[in-house]
């Protein structure tokens, strides 16, 4: 894929060729306007107005992002958007399935990720798609390893002399294992000790983990989102189709 994000007009991309994947990067430090904020459903503006500063703009920002891109798609204002989950594969419950389009009905899949100011939003067409964004470790990589890495893993980590190595390494994992478990679309009920992501290569590479009768394998992709920024992008293992890298407002 592209060495950077491409600059294009959000509300002007119509299509996803079979098998590819868009990949949206922006940013949060602007003041989300009244006229933006309007576009966001009940339930996102009161999930907004429960967070303090820097997270409420995070969150807000986003999710006016999201809408204004999945609007351009689908050829429908952004405030019309009925947006809903899944069910969760491992329960059925609605309340941490994979996200999705309700309204109107589409084949768009999408999964969208925040971390400090920055944000990534992944769409693709007629097929499961999960994304994870992370821009800060504020812990111990040697410390919290034993939560979400595999014994594989762990050893590989411990391998590492240098603080920084270990950061990348770490945070290669996590965002890989994240973005498999978004797209199964169970989230935070996954054991992530059981997922291997091949944190030892260089993407793309291929991770196993699902629930019947469910995709099993993924292949996991990692979008350049720029200096300081480790994300990861999981679609079916037989996508074989590019990943597009694309700028949504300014982004440093």
């Amino acid at each position: 894929m592209a060495d950077g994000p491409d600059n294009i007009d959000c509300m002007a991309v119509r299509q996803i060729a079979p098998g590819s994947a868009h990949v949206w990067l922006g940013t949060s430090t602007g003041v989300v306007s009244t006229e933006e904020f309007a576009v966001l459903s009940t339930e996102e503006r009161n999930r907004a107005r429960t967070l303090r500063g820097t997270a409420a703009q995070s969150y807000a920002a986003a999710h006016v992002g999201l809408r204004q891109i999945l609007a351009g798609y689908l050829g429908v204002a952004p405030a019309e958007l009925e947006l809903g989950r899944t069910p969760c594969p491992g329960c059925a419950d609605l309340a941490h399935g994979a996200p999705a389009v309700v309204w109107p009905q589409t084949a768009l899949t999408f999964s969208l990720s925040r971390s400090d100011s920055c944000w990534l939003l992944a769409v693709a067409e007629g097929r499961p798609i999960g994304a994870d964004l992370e821009t800060a470790l504020h812990a111990d990589p040697l410390r919290i390893a034993a939560l979400a890495c595999t014994p594989r893993e762990q050893a590989l980590l411990r391998g590492l002399a240098d603080p920084a190595e270990q950061r990348e390494f770490f945070l290669r994992c996590w965002t890989r294992k994240e973005a498999v478990v978004k797209a199964v679309g169970i989230g935070l009920g996954a054991d992530l000790r059981q997922i291997h992501a091949c944190p030892e290569q260089r993407g793309p590479v291929e991770v196993r983990y699902g629930i019947a009768p469910g995709p099993q394998s993924w292949l996991v992709d990692e979008p350049a989102c720029g200096p300081g920024v480790h994300a990861a992008v999981a679609r079916t293992a037989d996508s074989t189709g590019s990943i597009q890298a694309l700028r949504y407002g300014t982004v440093p």
